[in-house]
């Protein structure tokens, strides 16, 4: 399967403008009158080092290469997603802040989220 490194970078990229969207947005509506000068680039940089650690754990994807593993459902499905789910079900399970939870699991679901958008158009490709 050609081209899974340069959609798992755009899944990266994707992810990261997203996640500082949806995580900047959730920052101003907890908390109204805050100085959100200082606030937006801890917070970018928090983000994207999340969605580093997000995209370290997907690259078992770039396994799918191989066209054994390709024409497995089950194995492609579990290289595919198990990154994202295994960062989503740790971050559920660590004891953090609820603020500093909602922060791990909107980057962790926004990167699912886009994960699973070129994993459709990948197949619907295919097809």
């Amino acid at each position: 399967m050609k081209g899974l490194a340069k959609k798992l970078f755009k899944t990266f990229l994707f992810s990261v403008i997203l996640s500082i969207v949806a995580n900047s947005i959730y920052y101003t509506v907890t908390q109204k009158g805050g100085d959100y000068s200082h606030v937006l680039t801890s917070l970018s940089e928090g983000i994207v080092l999340l969605n580093i650690i997000v995209f370290v754990m997907s690259l078992p994807s770039l396994f799918l290469v191989n066209p054994a593993y390709w024409n497995n459902l089950s194995v492609r499905l579990l290289l595919y997603f198990s990154g994202s789910v295994i960062f989503i079900i740790t971050a559920l399970s660590l004891h953090l802040q609820p603020s500093f939870k909602v922060v791990y699991l909107v980057t962790g679901g926004i990167f699912l989220l886009v994960h699973s958008v070129f994993y459709y158009l990948t197949v619907k490709k295919r097809v």
